[in-house]
């Protein structure tokens, strides 16, 4: 901003290891928050208050960073609304700016009001009482909250149980085939079994895998996860969430590799315990910015070395785009963000009959106000998944993730008897691709695997009509939403088989044909 008057003296942010300027344009708040007064002055023509500036002071001292950045974006977008303006501190500014906010974005005057009130309550000159009175006579409503879960919408709410196999299958093989990383698969998969938000995800530490020992002498697996939007503090509070322990293991190989990567790179001995403080998901060029080993160490226990929110985010939108990952309910590709993933795991929770209390303590709520909305909206009846809608979402679902050959011979392992995929009838039906050990139950697990290739002539249309009808028993019997769902993603990949081995068949009878007429010619 360059104002001289504000003077050069450095400020400490809330965030530990960041200071700012109060004469920058610029203030790095935490590794997520950069607050840009540059933009406000290009509004405001260069017209802003000497205590505006000192106020945003206060708050980047005084509380988080993200909280800075949300009343950053709400006075951005007061002073947006009228840019001609030759004083933006009236109250018929702000009655003009209320009566222009649609409903849904009426809550920027509470973020404005909180601004207002705090700078006339520092004593600061620039606000009056009558503006102050004015906003605190408004009864201002919060953001709307569960509104794509209330609407289940599609492309926003929650995922299908089909939307989100499909995620989780499409992620582990695009790291078999080396097309992701380790780490992009490990953030996926923290992000589809936890439900935890990007930023606790970015939060994580060697030292937060951990294991121990049950009652009954059993090893289970956790991942100590910060809670971080009770007080917006870095790691003020670990809670344990329970992981499956091929999750767990993976967590732990990427861990060691990241351990052998930051000692290739930089000549710092650390001991155990700074290893153990050593990011999860490293931003490797802050890590690689630091030579001094004590510096290095103060900084281990900042935000400053762990993965940007933004950079998570992106992960799950690549493996999407890349994986070409559709939507059985859109027929478009799957419009995914890491807060679907929350509102997946609180509605399957519904789902199978939880309260409003364990759906809270699940998405680490530290309170119930807003896992309700889950419970209200439980569907009352199964999905009807039936013979026909199978074959009319096969297409968009894209279960099938293997190879469709024309005859054994030209699949790999033709030659190995022991690689055939068989019924419970004994009918074989492909072949499996993979010379490793397998432990599924095939064949049905076999239609959404990389490996399997199926038969253009084997009796899939057996096997597609015995899941349909295991799923009405299974309705019957349970009335479960959650178990009756669980062949869904199955039932689709074997009708999008089947609808392959008739395209492959016409093509078969088509160039015999051709062939014959030029023989006969």
């Amino acid at each position: 901003m360059h104002n001289t008057a504000l003077g050069n003296e450095i400020k400490y942010a809330k965030s530990e290891g960041y200071t700012f300027v109060l004469n920058e344009e610029i203030w790095i708040l935490s590794k997520e928050v950069k607050i840009n007064f540059g933009i406000l002055n290009k509004i405001s023509k260069g017209s802003l208050d000497f205590y505006f500036v000192k106020t945003f002071s206060f708050f980047a001292e005084n509380y988080s960073a993200e909280y800075v950045n949300a009343l950053f974006y709400g006075v951005r977008t007061y002073l947006s609304f009228n840019p001609e303006s030759k004083d933006y501190f009236t109250s018929s500014n702000l009655i003009n700016y209320r009566a222009s906010l649609k409903t849904k974005n009426i809550w920027h005057l509470g973020m404005i009001r909180i601004f207002f009130n705090k700078w006339y309550g520092l004593g600061y000159p620039g606000i009056s009482k009558e503006i102050v009175d004015l906003l605190d006579g408004w009864r201002i409503k919060g953001n709307i909250k569960g509104d794509a879960i209330k609407r289940k919408d599609p492309k926003h709410g929650p995922l299908s149980d089909v939307e989100l196999s499909a995620f989780n299958e499409k992620v582990v093989q695009a790291y078999e085939r080396n097309k992701i990383n380790k780490t992009e698969l490990v953030v996926s998969l923290l992000l589809s079994h936890t439900g935890r938000r990007p930023v606790q995800i970015s939060y994580l530490k060697n030292q937060d895998v951990v294991s121990s020992l049950n009652k009954k002498g059993e090893r289970v697996y956790f991942i100590n996860v910060p809670r971080v939007k009770q007080r917006g503090e870095f790691r003020d509070e670990l809670k344990l969430f329970a992981l499956k322990e091929d999750v767990w293991n993976l967590i732990g190989l990427l861990a060691e590799e990241n351990i052998k990567e930051f000692r290739s790179n930089l000549k710092i001995e650390l001991s155990k315990d700074d290893l153990n403080k050593f990011p999860l998901f490293p931003n490797w060029t802050e890590v690689f910015k630091v030579k001094d080993k004590s510096d290095f160490i103060y900084l281990l226990d900042t935000d400053r070395f762990h993965i940007q929110n933004k950079q998570i985010d992106r992960i799950v939108k690549k493996v999407v785009n890349q994986e070409k990952i559709y939507s059985e309910r859109t027929g478009e590709l799957l419009n995914l963000s890491p807060r679907r993933f929350r509102y997946t795991i609180g509605t399957r929770a519904a789902k199978e009959g939880f309260g409003e209390l364990i759906i809270a303590e699940l998405l680490d709520h530290s309170d119930t106000q807003n896992a309700g909305v889950y419970v209200r909206n439980v569907p009352e009846h199964v999905s009807r998944l039936d013979e026909a809608i199978g074959f009319q979402l096969a297409p968009y679902a894209q279960a099938f993730a293997g190879k469709l050959v024309d005859r054994e011979s030209d699949s790999i392992r033709g030659n190995d008897r022991n690689s055939r995929i068989r019924t419970e009838d004994g009918n074989p039906v492909g072949n499996c691709g993979d010379f490793g050990f397998c432990g599924a139950n095939v064949p049905i697990p076999c239609y959404t695997c990389i490996h399997f290739q199926p038969w253009v002539d084997g009796p899939h249309k057996e096997v597609y009509e015995s899941l349909i009808s295991e799923r009405e028993r299974i309705e019957q019997i349970t009335g479960d939403i959650a178990v009756t769902e669980v062949l869904d993603r199955s039932i689709l990949a074997v009708a999008e088989v089947i609808l392959k081995c008739e395209v492959r068949n016409k093509e078969i009878i088509n160039n015999k044909d051709s062939n014959e007429g030029i023989v006969n010619e």
